[in-house]
């Protein structure tokens, strides 16, 4: 997916204002606090219609105003022409794509995909299972048709039958059970498919900027190996009461990844762990371009806790794809590449350099 135009109203301190974006790699340079960042956060708006930044997307509009805008042309891999719109009024987000309302972000998802690469990427590292599993349903999402319903399928069933424990009606809490345990099948062989998929792509990555380093996956799906998931609700159905949740299911499945057979946390260094964050992305990527839909690179501050080598090695990969990508930097001479645009901003204000 590319975009070819970029309209920004009323986004953190960036000037109102259209960005004519190249289809490859656009790099854009400027000081500190001048809207780099921002830039990228516009974008990711009108992908997510949410803010990598901030908690609420309210926290994007510039202050002293009431709403904001994103708008964008995109193309497709088909070459077909997409118009989104993303309004934010204190309270109440509107999504527009091709001139209609819609209600489910999941359309708005699979018109324009992005990836996020910033000093957060070492969350999937840092943080609990509920990323992990963000990164496996994101992933999936966008190379299964089918997972997305699935999900749903268990989400609702997990709902209704939380809801009938907190209630103290166990035989309700029980009828949603099938439910629950024939999406969870689904969700969990969708998720392994993809892993085994990853497993491969990473390691292709990993040889060479983390080399002398063994990297393993191991997926946890959410209740033990050798279980029946039906069997473990129905006896768990008692002790859930109190606590008012269901225990066991895909909601508390977990990607556990290792460095030498320990925690990668604890035995890489901190750029090694982005490195390593890094080469997971990108392996997702590549996946999920593989099945069809191409997902947009944003690149925030690469040489954060990595040396110029590899920010260039990294760098060279996502040139060798076929992504569109944004890369922010303070300084041209900091990015080792030759981009196919590039933008500086100052004050808020973006303008391409010749």
């Amino acid at each position: 997916m590319i975009i070819s135009r970029l309209g920004v109203h009323r986004v953190r301190n960036l000037v109102e204002q259209t960005v004519v974006p190249a289809a490859g790699i656009n790099l854009i340079t400027g000081a500190n606090a001048a809207g780099k960042t921002s830039i990228l956060e516009a974008i990711h708006i009108l992908a997510r219609a949410a803010s990598f930044r901030a908690t609420r997307l309210d926290q994007a509009i510039q202050h002293g105003q009431n709403e904001l805008m994103v708008t964008g042309t995109v193309l497709d891999s088909h070459g077909s022409e997409h118009r989104l719109g993303i309004q934010r009024r204190r309270g109440e987000t509107r999504v527009r794509v091709d001139g209609r309302d819609v209600r489910n972000l999941s359309e708005l998802a699979r018109h324009l995909p992005v990836q996020v690469i910033n000093t957060e990427s070492q969350r999937l590292l840092h943080d609990g299972p509920k990323v992990r599993r963000s990164f496996l349903n994101w992933s999936v999402f966008h190379v299964e048709h089918d997972y997305y319903r699935d999900w749903r399928r268990y989400d609702r069933a997990l709902r209704q039958r939380n809801a009938a424990l907190r209630q103290g009606d166990l035989r309700l809490a029980g009828s949603w059970e099938p439910e629950l345990c024939s999406a969870a099948e689904r969700v969990d062989a969708a998720r392994r498919r993809f892993i085994e998929r990853l497993i491969p792509e990473l390691a292709s990555l990993v040889d060479g900027w983390l080399p002398d380093t063994e990297i393993t996956l191991h997926y946890r799906r959410g209740w033990a190996a050798g279980e029946s998931l039906a069997e473990l609700l129905a006896a768990g159905r008692s002790r859930e009461r109190e606590t008012g949740y269901t225990l066991y299911g895909s909601h508390r499945a977990d990607l556990v990844i290792r460095a030498e057979g320990s925690d990668a946390q604890h035995w890489l260094s901190r750029g090694q762990q982005k490195t390593l964050a890094i080469a997971m992305l990108l392996a997702q990527s590549r996946i999920v371009a593989g099945c069809g839909t191409v997902p947009l690179l944003l690149i925030d501050d690469l040489r954060a806790e990595l040396d110029s080598e590899h920010a260039a090695r990294i760098l060279s990969v996502v040139a060798a794809g076929p992504a569109q990508c944004f890369v922010t930097a303070i300084d041209r001479a900091t990015v080792p590449m030759e981009p196919a645009r590039w933008f500086e901003i100052t004050e808020g204000r973006v303008r391409e350099m010749v």
